[in-house]
């Protein structure tokens, strides 16, 4: 069974997106921002096959989460979602620069979620 961290503020999408994931046959790891997204993993305690996240979050954004976590595994796979337009451009155009990345604009189809996730996960 492949196993996700999702990351992601807002406690209604999060959920929303774990079931889904779920009943797609995947294990998740969830934490609604990036230190505790850290915490998870660590307890976790074995690396994860994606990581999806919300770029704009508090305290760490998923671009910072990203470069913490591939410290640590360098081919780690990662979609980023954002609603944010504008003067966040700057911050999602950077975090599609990394390989293995791939971007959602909030709102998304849940099918386009799994069509990335499944995509990214089979890419080995």
């Amino acid at each position: 069974m492949k196993t996700i961290l999702l990351v992601e503020d807002e406690d209604m999408l999060r959920g929303l997106i774990r079931e889904l994931l779920e009943i797609k046959g995947y294990q998740v790891l969830e934490a609604s921002q990036g230190i505790e997204a850290l915490e998870v993993l660590k307890r976790n305690g074995r690396p994860v096959d994606l990581v999806l996240t919300d770029v704009v979050m508090p305290q760490m954004s998923g671009s910072e989460l990203v470069i913490e976590l591939r410290r640590i595994h360098p081919e780690l796979k990662v979609i980023f979602m954002s609603g944010y337009t504008g003067s966040n451009n700057a911050a999602i155009h950077k975090s599609l620069e990394m390989p293995g990345v791939a971007f959602l604009q909030k709102p998304f189809r849940l099918n386009a979620l799994i069509g990335q996730v499944e995509g990214l996960i089979q890419s080995a």
